[in-house]
């Protein structure tokens, strides 16, 4: 009978190390899966944020005067479409030799407003070149010469994009913009900016052609659920006054 009890014993050593060993095996399959789907959900996050930063960059001169809204870019108000575009020029991190300067201030060529005009919004409809009227600013327009003049002042954006939401098919992308307020910022009692809630909220729609995005429609929504988690990803968007010809002052 001891006898019996000894070759169980025996036996069930030897399942003993195979068993142990299988679980350890499978412990380690289920971290390496967890530390892979930890590491991809963060690439993600990443690429998400890096996304939307990017948007947000895009849309920065769209918004900031808060043009009226379009659901064709065909219908769009000619005049805020040059405005957005030479804001896009300015905004572009010019060198301060890039243009050359008149008595006026800053001279651009017609055919670059052009360019950006085309980059921006595609090639449907031509630009109307003429002299913009801004919030406290004016663009002149030169046909003579196609030429526009930026005065040496600075402005405050009305607004700043907050891109909460993007969906993509096939031929389009669709963004939710939270405008936020340039005048509404605060500072916390460490002094970090905090960043108010959107005033309004649009769907901007950026259309596929030849490989690459214009925007071709600017509509009015509601606020989205997702809009306040999707924000504290986003809230990189801080104001900082438009100075036009004077950034480039400011960067020689």
């Amino acid at each position: 009978m001891r006898k019996t009890n000894a070759k169980h014993k025996k036996g069930s050593r030897r399942w003993a190390f195979p068993l142990g060993l299988l679980i350890a095996v499978l412990a380690l399959v289920g971290a390496v899966t967890v530390i892979v789907a930890g590491v991809s959900a963060a690439k993600q996050a990443v690429e998400k944020s890096r996304n939307f930063d990017e948007y947000n960059t895009l849309l920065t001169p769209v918004v900031m005067n808060d043009p009226d809204a379009f659901d064709d870019i065909t219908k769009a108000n000619p005049s805020q479409l040059i405005d957005i575009s030479i804001w896009s020029i300015l905004k572009s991190d010019l060198a301060p030799d890039k243009y050359e300067y008149g008595d006026g201030g800053m001279i651009i060529p017609e055919a670059d407003v052009t360019a950006e005009f085309e980059r921006l919004f595609g090639t449907e409809i031509r630009p109307t070149h003429t002299s913009i009227e801004g919030y406290g600013y004016e663009f002149t327009y030169d046909a003579t010469k196609q030429t526009y003049t930026i005065p040496l002042t600075g402005v405050v954006p009305t607004y700043t994009p907050r891109v909460v939401d993007r969906q993509k098919s096939s031929n389009a992308i669709v963004l939710t913009v939270g405008y936020v307020g340039g005048d509404q910022w605060a500072q916390d009692k460490e002094g970090n900016l905090v960043a108010p809630e959107p005033d309004k909220y649009m769907k901007v729609t950026l259309r596929e052609k030849d490989g690459a995005y214009y925007i071709s429609a600017l509509q009015n929504t509601a606020a989205p659920e997702i809009a306040t988690t999707a924000a504290q990803d986003t809230a990189s968007t801080e104001p900082t006054e438009n100075t036009s010809a004077a950034q480039t002052d400011a960067a020689a």
